[in-house]
């Protein structure tokens, strides 16, 4: 009686053991699935992404023909925010740095291309030109940072830049240019100094990448709505 009972123990553990192992077999196989789902999905919505970023390219700047600020900057670009996504980065100088090909930009993960050869002031009434890295270099930073979000802003977002003062914009134009193409006249008058009131924010996309520049522009915001 007592082998019996160890016998029909020992072959419930076995089915008991079958059983689990189906179940883990099931569900790995449902992560693979799902794994494979959601890395399709991503590369659906990256591709949805490029086109649309592709056809949204305007040919050059043009005036936008709004009043610009009539305050201006007291000390250089710190932080920048987009206050609708909860998103910041610190500002440094952008450096320029000569190499045997092009200039080379160098910025740790967010900056501020500096006066005179590059960019201007808030308030002085040209380009504010700022570039930020995708992903950036410090892990901690990239959880809030405004470059994550570049490639999905839409006209009408805020972005605010403080400047000794606080400056408001809002987005008009997000668009990208293919990295082949990033250094044609056609690419680099973007980041021109220009003579109307406009802010300009650069970074590389998709993420871990340099395929294209995704470029922001926005306008000062009108001070009644402020």
């Amino acid at each position: 009686m007592y082998g019996l009972m160890r016998k029909q123990t020992s072959k419930t553990r076995i089915t008991a053991f079958a059983s689990f192992s189906r179940l883990l077999i099931i569900i790995g196989g449902a992560s693979v699935l799902l794994g494979s789902s959601l890395r399709v999905a991503a590369q659906w919505q990256n591709a949805y992404t490029e086109s649309v970023l592709l056809a949204a390219r305007p040919t050059s700047p043009t005036p936008h023909g709004l009043p610009g600020f009539t305050t201006y900057a007291t000390a250089a670009p710190s932080l920048i925010r987009l206050p609708d996504y909860d998103l910041w980065n610190a500002l440094e100088p952008v450096t320029l740095t000569d190499s045997p090909t092009a200039p080379i930009w160098r910025v740790s993960d967010a900056g501020w291309h500096a006066p005179p050869d590059w960019s201007g002031l808030p308030g002085e009434g040209g380009n504010v030109v700022m570039a930020g890295h995708s992903p950036t270099f410090d892990p901690s930073v990239w959880s809030h940072s405004v470059f994550r979000q570049l490639a999905y802003l839409r006209a009408g977002d805020r972005i605010e830049v403080t400047a000794g003062v606080v400056f408001r914009y809002r987005v008009a134009q997000v668009f990208s240019i293919p990295e082949g193409q990033a250094a044609e006249p056609a690419a680099t008058v973007w980041i021109a100094r220009g003579t109307d009131e406009r802010l300009t924010l650069i970074t590389c996309w998709p993420p871990h990448t340099a395929a294209y520049r995704v470029i922001v522009v926005a306008y000062p915001e009108p001070e009644e709505v402020q």
